[in-house]
């Protein structure tokens, strides 16, 4: 069935509280329901980085808080409207705004819940998410007694180490800290219940998306050494990235852990299976982002200052993968399988019958046996102008050199530069592509200040939507064109 969808990340909805969140869905849910698309696709929804990077969390588990909806918390009494409309003078994009802000909300939230008597579907909450729940929060408070330090840093060896009773002193003299995280994340799963059920009856499916790999700070690598590669002080002894290449003369130095398949292998993967089992809570499909990792990945020795004296190593291939789709046979996978891969990541996707990415941006070089031209996908694929790590197609196609346009022109048959964009997201529609997503910013012609990312570079993240990008006339067109190439619900 031939379907398309919107990639739009929660935070980059239009709002007045710094960044988009759940509060402020209803409108674009509206909007994907009248150009008649059938996903929404959005960025991993854990705990961002302190460059606010949602690939880089803190866990593989928790929600990022900074999405509740604090209107729904002024309706359950949690907060006073003062509080709320204290919240709502962001202008535009602001992380520091945000942060600060649902601190306060939350802090309050947290006071004026009945902790000691507390709802049947939060005892429940706990009980089913203690797995990962118990060491996130404590790492949490811990992290705040430590003053936000990396945990390798903390003060006390035996709180790094996790001595038995260190953990258990800590959790006593810690406890309110740790209930408030607990709390916090509980708001966080109970509202993205309602959010999920709200696009099922718009009939919407969401994609989701997660990293292949954790970070280093994080509570996941704290409680659970023995699955990453540690030296014996639990420093990383080898770390991802990849390798030199056209774009980048030292090559893209990551820093996480790698895993300790062997050790995985031995509990039959129970970590990672814990792991797709809450996104198959969360999402309809789950994107994996650098899935050629499990094929082959590179390593670097911890310590190196680039990432020009890596190697590669074999992954852990097709077993794992079976064994993750025989555990949620009704999630959808997607396999990002973009950059420079080898014929044997191909072999493993298609092996694992899932659908690959084609990015369009990367097809015009000349060559018209290029993949990526609409023209050459084959069906099985999710294909895109460009994705969060791409400029927006308008910005790309000013960066082209006259030889590039030229040659734009010839392979795509297009003829003019007026409406270059929209003439792009046309032939992806056209296109054998199962299932094509356009960014939001491609459906109103928006130009490099609306790109998402720039991989490798700070200050990103901040793209937020305007609020008359969800116009009826927008829709309008979308719809028309979803009915014209066959893709309407």
């Amino acid at each position: 069935m031939r379907t398309s969808g919107i990639l739009l990340h929660i935070t980059s909805l239009p709002a007045s509280t710094g960044v988009g969140t759940l509060a402020d869905v209803d409108k674009f849910i509206q909007f994907l329901h009248e150009s008649k698309q059938s996903y929404w696709q959005i960025l991993p929804v854990t705990p961002t980085d302190f460059v606010n990077s949602p690939y880089a969390s803190p866990s593989a588990f928790a929600g990022n808080t900074l999405l509740i909806d604090a209107d729904e918390l002024a309706k359950d009494g949690l907060i006073s409207e003062e509080t709320l409309l204290n919240s709502k003078h962001a202008r535009g994009n602001d992380y520091g705004y945000a942060i600060a802000n649902k601190e306060i909300i939350l802090r309050e939230a947290f006071a004026n819940f009945i902790r000691y008597n507390p709802p049947e579907d939060y005892t429940g909450f706990c009980h089913d998410n203690r797995y990962w729940l118990d060491d996130y929060a404590l790492f949490c408070a811990l992290k705040k007694h430590f003053h936000g330090k990396s945990w390798l840093e903390w003060e006390d060896e035996s709180a790094r180490m996790r001595h038995p009773d260190t953990l258990k002193f800590y959790r006593n003299q810690l406890s309110d800290e740790i209930d408030y995280v607990v709390f916090t994340q509980y708001i966080f799963f109970k509202q993205w219940a309602q959010f999920r059920t709200k696009l099922q009856n718009a009939g919407i499916k969401l994609i989701g998306d997660i990293p292949i790999y954790v970070s280093y700070d994080s509570a996941d690598v704290w409680a659970h050494p023995d699955l990453f590669e540690l030296t014996e002080d639990r420093r990383p002894s080898w770390v991802a990235g990849v390798p030199p290449d056209y774009f980048s003369e030292d090559g893209q130095l990551w820093g996480n852990p790698l895993y300790d398949w062997e050790a995985m292998k031995k509990d039959n993967f129970d970590w990672w299976t814990k792991r797709v089992g809450k996104c198959s809570e969360l999402f309809d499909v789950l994107r994996i982002d650098h899935f050629r990792a499990f094929d082959s990945f590179y390593a670097i020795k911890y310590g190196e200052l680039t990432a020009k004296r890596g190697h590669w190593r074999k992954g852990i291939g097709y077993g794992f993968l079976k064994h993750i789709q025989d555990s949620f046979p009704l999630l959808t996978i997607i396999a990002e399988d973009l950059g420079d891969i080898p014929r044997s990541v191909l072999e493993l996707r298609d092996k694992c019958g899932l659908a690959g990415m084609k990015v369009v941006q990367f097809a015009y070089d000349g060559n018209p046996n290029n993949s990526f031209l609409p023209q050459n996908f084959e069906e099985h694929c999710v294909a895109y102008l460009g994705t969060h790590d791409n400029d927006t197609t308008v910005g790309w196609w000013n960066s082209l050199n006259d030889w590039q346009r030229q040659t734009v022109f010839n392979i795509s048959g297009i003829q003019g530069s007026e409406h270059i964009c929209h003439e792009l997201v046309k032939q992806l529609a056209h296109s054998r592509a199962e299932l094509v997503v356009y960014c939001m910013q491609d459906i109103v012609e928006d130009d490099t200040t609306s790109r998402m990312n720039i991989p490798g570079t700070l200050g990103c993240w901040k793209y937020m939507a305007k609020r008359g990008d969800f116009s009826h006339k927008n829709a309008k067109w979308l719809a028309a064109l979803t009915k014209e190439s066959g893709r309407s619900k």
